[in-house]
């Protein structure tokens, strides 16, 4: 038999912002136990890469676990692989950070481990031919992306058992093809089914090289894998396989650099998996992309999805505008840290490592896993970028104006030492509310919109899919869900969204272009002529007393006589709680809990209250008005199924209105942020 080498590279990752229980239980689950079988199989040879974020609490709780993974690098058995220090997608973040983070990540495992990495970590795989010269500029040999990408660029599957080159402006790099047959059966099918695939392979050529690059979490988080790799004995069933067929050499990327010439050069197109591909597609997209598939099953089995292409990571940006709006605020921030003369100072690298945390990729995105419908992760990354922002803005009172957030509409910042206002044009909305001091973003919410897998939840069962693959069938965390589903979001769930309702007719001014206009350096105008609605201006200010101050002002040609309801959507993320409630002009409201739906007539003052996380927003008005709030709810996946996830609370506030030509009609809101017991 031909000799075949064989690469593993197995990625760890946790997320900014995960519950530490979540790290104590993969860690339990995975890390520990593989680390366990690296230790009895020193056969077992590979690359890892472990993220920023799990580096820092292992070293915080589990120093033990590094170690005894430094005494694995010294003997050679394990090759440490860098990255982005805390995950981003490296394409989607400035030069600046891409190389920054890439070195911060060489630094630490040089200090921590004992080894500078030659390989890098690509997050999600998220490949653009530009790429190639940040990599190389920045320290890096090789890396690794999926054979999809190779396809894409035109190369047969049967070119694939080897490493290429390419390069961006003559900056070269090696990249390995990571091979789907090995991604979805290991640990997912018989160790014996992975050694005939790789006979298969070592009798097509000479001196072929094959390459597993993978998730550890497969390896004892995802449902059912503890049981399977451990207690059932898979992966010691896999070493055995492997050590009964000499033939089969399990090399780590350098040694397998070393031995093997680079097949040739090839360039990349941007891409990444093909999972990820699909669910960057809009739902229609996706299901139209399924239906292609499966007309092309029976031409091509396993070769289908190489003859069709999804869309670019990039595009969850123009799908999300909750992603899109956190992702160009990271931007911003970090062109402003950038030109700053200060750099050396202890503040601008604290700044800086706020900045670098909130670029951890998984808000930015949603497929199998939850990423942007995980409000602790959302606020964890808000978290981070507004001390950065509040770091950039040096404790002044000012307002910016620009397109801030890239979607076409103008927009306004409004800041003050203690909070910002992220105004737009569009619909003259708040889309941004943050306490500075605590720090949270008060306009963290979600809209519910449709999702490409929606359509199967009546289909789907509660549990099971132990051992089974992520990407497998659908399953519930509960049932009930699809009908949580049957209703979508027509407008945003940004706040100070409006609706007129006259005679029976109502208009939704949430998508109006409002004209936007600052005064000075604490105050913000938007203005909407009369129409279906009357003319309406709302100022957005600085209050002497620390407060958002909204105050709208309806003026009319004619008399008109309406309803005007304005919308708030509040960005509080535990659904019941003891120490979670809502206060109505000073008692106690009924329910309480932020989940509730309930009405509360003749109202002026609500308080929102987080006892345990220590923070409150009070609204005031200066007239009465009548109070809806609601559960804003979603319906989204994670490893172990589809998920309700509960986004915030809806707070509706509506005015019996009369405007006459020479009698206008005003409002005034205050938002107070602070302290719950302040």
């Amino acid at each position: 038999m031909p000799p075949i080498t064989l690469v593993l590279i197995v990625h760890d990752h946790q997320p900014v912002g995960n519950f530490d229980g979540v790290f104590e239980q993969s860690y339990a689950d995975a890390y520990l136990p593989f680390l366990g079988f690296l230790e009895r199989r020193p056969a077992m040879r590979l690359a890892l890469h472990t993220s920023g974020p799990l580096l820092q609490w292992l070293a915080l709780h589990r120093r033990e676990y590094l170690q005894r993974l430094r005494a694995l690098v010294e003997r050679g058995q394990v090759e440490l692989w860098g990255g982005g220090f805390f995950e981003p997608v490296l394409v989607s973040i400035p030069e600046d950070d891409r190389r920054g983070q890439i070195q911060a990540m060489a630094d630490w495992l040089e200090l921590e481990l004992g080894r500078r990495p030659r390989g890098l970590w690509l997050t999600e795989r998220v490949w653009e031919p530009g790429l190639a010269g940040s990599l190389a500029a920045a320290g890096v040999e090789y890396t690794a992306v999926d054979d999809a990408h190779f396809v894409a660029a035109g190369l047969g599957r049967d070119q694939l058992w080897g490493t290429w080159l390419t390069e961006d402006q003559g900056l070269p790099v090696r990249v390995f093809p990571i091979h789907r047959e090995l991604r979805y059966g290991i640990p997912f099918g018989e160790p014996e089914a992975v050694v005939e695939l790789l006979k298969r392979v070592a009798e097509g050529g000479e001196r072929r090289l094959a390459v597993l690059g993978d998730d550890g979490e497969k390896f004892g988080v995802w449902p059912g894998t503890h049981r399977l790799c451990y207690e059932q004995g898979w992966l010691e069933r896999f070493a055995d396989a492997l050590e009964a067929n000499p033939w089969i050499e399990i090399r780590t990327p350098a040694e397998a650099i070393a031995a093997h010439e680079p097949l040739g050069l090839v360039y990349l197109p941007t891409a990444s998996y093909h999972e990820m591909q699909e669910w960057a597609l809009p739902p229609a997209m996706q299901a139209r992309y399924h239906q292609a598939a499966a007309r092309l099953q029976d031409l091509y089995g396993d070769e289908t999805h190489d003859l069709l292409r999804g869309g670019l990571w990039r595009n969850f940006q123009a799908r999300y505008p909750e992603a899109n709006r956190a992702h160009k605020r990271v931007l911003r921030a970090s062109r402003l840290l950038w030109a700053r003369e200060d750099r050396d100072t202890p503040e601008w690298r604290t700044a800086r490592t706020h900045l670098w945390r909130a670029e951890c990729n998984d808000i930015y995105w949603h497929g199998i896993f939850g990423g942007l419908y995980l409000p602790h992760l959302r606020s964890a990354v808000y978290s981070e970028l507004i001390a950065a922002e509040a770091f950039l803005a040096d404790g002044r009172t000012s307002v910016e104006r620009g397109d801030l957030d890239l979607d076409g509409a103008e927009d306004a910042l409004l800041e003050t030492p203690a909070w910002a206002a992220w105004v737009s044009a569009r619909g003259g909305m708040l889309w941004a509310f943050d306490d500075r001091r605590v720090p949270w973003n008060y306009g963290d919410t979600l809209a519910r919109r449709p999702e490409h897998y929606h359509a199967r939840l009546k289909e789907a069962t509660v549990g099971g899919g132990d051992g089974e693959s992520i990407h497998g069938a659908l399953r519930l965390k509960e049932p009930g869900l699809a009908a949580l589903v049957e209703h979508y979001d027509t407008r945003g769930r940004e706040s100070f969204l409006d609706r007129w309702s006259e005679g029976g007719v109502s208009a939704d001014l949430a998508h109006a272009r409002f004209a936007l206009a600052a005064d000075g350096g604490a105050e913000v105008t938007v203005a909407l002529a009369e129409g279906a609605a009357p003319s309406l201006r709302k100022r957005f200010r600085a209050g002497q007393d620390g407060a958002l101050e909204v105050e709208y002002t309806l003026t009319a040609a004619r008399p008109r006589r309406g309803t005007l309801e304005v919308e708030l959507n509040l960005g509080f993320h535990v659904p019941r709680a003891d120490d979670r409630r809502v206060e109505v002009d000073g008692r106690r409201a009924e329910p309480a809990h932020f989940a509730a739906r309930a009405r509360h007539e003749r109202m002026k003052r609500v308080v929102f209250t987080d006892g345990w996380a220590d923070r409150r927003l009070e609204v005031t008005l200066d007239r009465e008005a009548a109070l809806a709030r609601a559960p804003i709810e979603t319906v989204s996946l994670s490893e172990a199924g589809a998920e309700r996830v509960f986004q915030g609370i809806e707070a509706r506030f509506s005015f019996a209105v009369e405007v006459a030509p020479d009698a206008p009609w005003s409002v005034r809101f205050r938002l107070v942020a602070g302290r719950a017991g302040a």
